[in-house]
């Protein structure tokens, strides 16, 4: 909600009865009173009744919305009548002009765009709390939080997963609001892990009966926020302000790593089925050139760095070893390596460009976090890459039969970017 829409009279006036019916179930549900009206007849006769806004479908059986919008504007010039259509034409929207609409809106409707020219109209604060949408999850949830929201864009929908899903689809919010009460509530909070960087905040709303359910998403699954459900709209506001200001400052770290990992090698030049230097002295990242090619008659050295190819990096949990790690950093390991499994991700590459020194912790924790990649994801993968060639006899030697790849020089790809020159280097 972008206003407190309590007390603004709303009539809908369309022919589909169920298209009416979800749009009181929306407008309703944000604060407006609202009555529906299947033809213009019946609209016209409701309207002595006292709305001050109308939002009206143009083409209806019998009389248009056009007609309904100039009977209406003679009748009460001071209504604000909203026309939708789902067959817009240069001459409705010519006419809706000239006869006094407030606004013109293409069908299938983006409800929240709707909400804030209505509220524009109304004269309500449009301005938002946060940028983007907050959906909140079950029509339960927004009646108990009624009124305390009035600075946030929301949208609301079912709490079944399909429905979820297609509601984030639709919408990309920037903050779901679920409330730890509903059973759907952690299946729903996995569905949307299983985004990767296209999720942003799942907070969960609770009170003393759900502490224990609130507290379960909060740490062992990962919900980024809890609010209390008798919060007043301040501190709410303040909260969700937090957790999406967390969420950015993570998205732009991962997006950090991702580049990175994704272009250890700025030299390092696609070229049908290999790599190609563009750095035609010594190579800054150890002894990777072999070889010559010549592109547009110009030499360049071949480089053997070879890819490792992803189905895609936003599924990937990037880890880097450097140096000589301690022994005393072994929980710090393991932890970060547990946390990217409890995440859902379904690859981990763990870059060890640099690492100096292997020890038995280093593989004692490979071998149990790929135990439990195999019962989170049995198709989970772990790839070690970036070993010298001492380290990676090292490695496989101490990990065995653990099910953890791993390689030498690698550069990381997509399959789907690497398909376009070629499936292999010679």
């Amino acid at each position: 909600m972008a206003g407190d829409a309590t007390g603004h009279r709303l009539l809908i006036l369309d022919d589909e009865k169920e298209l009416c019916e979800t749009l009181a179930q929306y407008f309703g549900s944000v604060g407006y009173v609202v009555e529906t009206a299947g033809d213009v007849s019946q609209a016209l006769e409701k309207l002595s009744s006292g709305f001050a806004v109308v939002l009206t479908d143009i083409k209806m059986p019998g009389s248009s919305g056009i007609d309904f919008l100039q009977e209406a504007r003679r009748r009460n010039p001071k209504v604000g009548i909203f026309l939708m259509t789902g067959y817009p034409t240069i001459d409705t929207v010519i006419d809706a002009k000239q006869y006094g609409a407030v606004a013109y809106f293409r069908k299938p409707l983006k409800l929240s765009e709707v909400d804030s020219r209505l509220r524009a109209f109304l004269g309500d604060d449009v301005r938002s709390a946060i940028e983007g949408q907050v959906l909140l999850v079950g029509r339960d949830l927004v009646e108990r939080m009624a009124g305390r929201l009035q600075r946030l864009q929301t949208t609301v929908c079912e709490a079944q997963e399909s429905a979820f899903m297609q509601a984030v689809g639709a919408q990309r919010p920037t903050v779901v609001l679920a409330d730890a009460a509903a059973p759907e509530t952690p299946d729903l909070l996995r569905a949307y892990q299983r985004l990767g960087r296209e999720a942003n905040s799942f907070i969960v709303v609770a009170d003393e009966q759900t502490l224990d359910a609130a507290n379960e998403m909060l740490f062992s699954q990962g919900a980024a926020g809890c609010v209390a459900m008798e919060s007043p709209a301040e501190q709410l506001e303040r909260i969700i302000k937090r957790a999406v200001e967390r969420r950015e400052v993570q998205k732009l770290d991962e997006q950090g790593r991702l580049e990175e990992m994704a272009n250890r090698c700025a030299f390092a030049k696609e070229y049908r089925n290999g790599y190609f230097c563009q750095h035609q002295e010594s190579c800054p990242h150890g002894r990777y050139q072999g070889g010559w090619i010549a592109i547009e008659g110009k030499e360049y050295r071949k480089c053997v760095k070879r890819p490792l190819l992803v189905d895609s990096l936003d599924r990937v949990g990037f880890v880097s070893w450097t140096g000589r790690v301690e022994t005393t950093r072994s929980p710090e390991l393991r932890k970060q390596l547990f946390a990217l499994v409890r995440e859902g991700k379904r690859h981990i590459i763990i870059d060890a460009h640099g690492l100096a020194s292997a020890h038995y912790n280093l593989f004692e924790i490979l071998s149990d976090v790929a135990a439990e990649m195999a019962k989170a994801c049995p198709d989970g993968v772990i790839d070690v890459i970036n070993l010298t060639d001492s380290l990676l006899e090292e490695f496989r030697k101490g990990l065995g039969n653990a099910g953890v790849r791993c390689h030498g020089v690698r550069v990381v790809e997509e399959k789907s970017a690497f398909a376009r020159w070629g499936t292999r280097f010679d």
